[in-house]
C-alpha cells in the first residue's frame, strides 16, 4: 500500500497477499485511520492508501496506532515514582519508541526486498536453497531450463 490514489488497496487484496482475514483487515484499518495513517476512498474502485509517504511513515506511528500506544504499564507516560521500576519501564518505553520511530515504512519494504532476494531462489526453480540461487538470482544447475 503506497500512498497514491491510483494505487488504493483493497481489503479483499490485502487478505490474499498477507493471509488475513477480511475482517481482522477491517478493525486494523479503521484504527490505522482513526490515527490518520491511512485514509480510504469508497465505491467501487475504492480503497486503502497511506496519508503520508512510506519514507514519511514510521513503524512506531503504526505499532503505537495499533498497541494502545505501547503504554508498557500504565505509569509509563505520567510522573509516577510509585515504585522502585517506574524508571525501568520508562527506559524501555523510551528506547523501543526511539527504535520504531528510526525505522520507516519505506525501510521496511526494501530490507523485505533484500531478504526475498536472498530467500526466493532463481526464477525457474524457486529453490531458495540452492547456493547458485542464491549467488547468481539467474537460472541454476537445478533448473531443468
Amino acid at each position: 500500500m503506497i500512498n497514491s490514489l491510483e494505487k488504493l488497496k483493497r481489503i479483499k487484496e490485502l487478505e490474499k497477499e498477507i493471509g488475513v482475514s477480511g475482517k481482522y483487515l477491517e478493525r486494523i484499518m479503521r484504527t490505522l485511520s482513526n490515527a490518520e495513517i491511512v485514509s480510504a476512498n469508497r465505491g467501487v474502485q475504492g480503497g486503502y492508501y497511506l496519508t503520508k509517504t512510506p519514507e514519511n511513515t514510521t513503524a512506531g506511528e503504526v505499532v503505537r496506532a495499533l498497541e494502545d500506544e505501547l503504554e508498557i504499564i500504565g505509569c509509563v507516560n505520567s510522573s509516577c515514582n510509585k515504585c522502585g521500576t517506574s524508571f525501568v519501564w520508562k527506559k524501555l518505553y523510551v528506547g523501543i519508541n526511539a527504535i520504531l520511530d528510526g525505522i520507516t515504512l519505506a525501510d521496511m519494504v526494501k530490507e523485505d526486498e533484500i531478504l526475498n532476494a536472498f530467500t526466493v531462489g532463481c526464477a525457474s526453480c524457486k529453490d531458495g536453497n540452492c547456493s547458485a540461487c542464491l549467488s547468481a538470482q539467474t537460472s541454476c544447475s537445478n533448473c531443468s531450463e
